[in-house]
């Protein structure tokens, strides 16, 4: 499925005797990459604790230039695994994926620090699992942040930023092997500038709440493999320099896509060369905004074929590039839909 997102063209587009490009915004169905088991009732989340060895900064910030060390008088690494694991816990209930959850408390494992990372006994999740009468044991393994900001100089703002990176991994209850691992890196960033009114600049959250908001995204942005959603893309329209693709081009923006697709067909024939390269990228962009994935392929397809035989290489890229993101499109929606089988 997709959404189209009507951008302003700001007077269209500076005409030359070259193709010219305009970039429209779509909202597209993301897929999710990964399905938990379709029996999986009751879901129990567990922070390991685990660090490696180099990760000693997680008491420290940076302010500026200045490395500081931070005055919270809580246990930062219980108080972030519970932000992190209970929202992405309500993710996946609220999106239907995990019926129920079930939190072991966020300082029952003991800090281990080393170099290498090795799963879980598998008696010790069977150990864990079963009294909480849970499938999955979705495990937080081990988790870093650093918090950054940035004071602005003369007519700049103050930033921030918190970097965290995790490795997730997924246990069976039942028989206690690991199925599957997950590392994720994240960057959530804050820009102290102006509202829309031009008042007073937006304050930074401290230290602190921006370490809770941040985990509890890095937990979101897990959960979110587990079940679809949409995201915004970027495509692009090709117009040759002629009349009728400039004024197809007016009825795409404006959304009157039928009368964009009439020209587009008939420049769409061999004979037209290089221009029923542009007529079909535009008719697989067209099939796109309509969610026809397969004809949107077809017309790709027949683009890149023909792009290739004129040998233009930027062409061939752009046709080439378009034809794998809407074959992987493809690909993710079947997947999708062969889940709910």
């Amino acid at each position: 499925m997709t959404n189209f997102c009507l951008p302003w063209l700001g007077g269209m587009l500076l005409w030359s005797s070259c193709t010219v490009f305009h970039t429209m915004p779509l909202e597209v169905l993301r897929t999710g990459e990964a399905r938990l088991r379709p029996e999986t009732g009751k879901v129990a989340w567990l922070y390991r604790h685990f660090k490696y060895t180099g990760d000693t900064l997680q008491h420290y910030y940076r302010d500026g230039e200045t490395l500081r060390k931070g005055k919270e008088t809580v246990t930062l690494d219980s108080l972030l695994a519970e932000h992190c694991l209970t929202a992405a816990a309500r993710a996946l209930q609220q999106n239907g994926v995990a019926v129920e959850s079930v939190f072991f408390p966020f300082d029952m494992m003991p800090r281990v620090t080393g170099d290498q990372l090795t799963p879980l006994p598998p008696s010790l999740v069977q150990k864990m699992a079963r009294p909480a009468g849970a499938d999955l044991l979705m495990v937080l393994e081990t988790f870093s942040w650093f918090y950054s900001r940035f004071p602005g100089e003369s007519l700049s703002h103050d930033a921030g930023e918190v970097a965290l990176a995790g490795i997730w991994a997924i246990y069976d209850g039942h028989s206690g092997k690991i199925t599957e691992t997950r590392s994720m890196v994240d960057t959530l960033y804050w820009t102290g500038d102006h509202g829309a009114s031009g008042g007073e600049a937006l304050k930074l959250p401290p230290r602190l709440p921006a370490l809770e908001m941040a985990a509890a995204t890095f937990g979101e942005n897990y959960a979110r493999r587990f079940y679809p959603g949409w995201m915004t893309v970027d495509r692009l329209l090709v117009i040759p320099p002629t009349e009728e693709f400039r004024q197809a081009a007016e009825y795409a923006v404006n959304q009157e896509w039928d009368k964009a697709t009439a020209i587009w067909q008939r420049y769409s024939a061999d004979r037209f060369g290089r221009m029923a390269v542009s007529a079909r990228y535009n008719l697989a962009l067209a099939a796109e905004t309509q969610d026809q994935l397969d004809n949107a392929l077809h017309w790709i397809t027949r683009a890149d074929d023909l792009a290739r035989l004129y040998r233009n290489k930027k062409e061939t890229t752009m046709t080439g590039q378009y034809r794998q993101i809407l074959e992987s499109r493809l690909q993710e929606i079947r997947k999708m839909e062969s889940w709910e089988k």
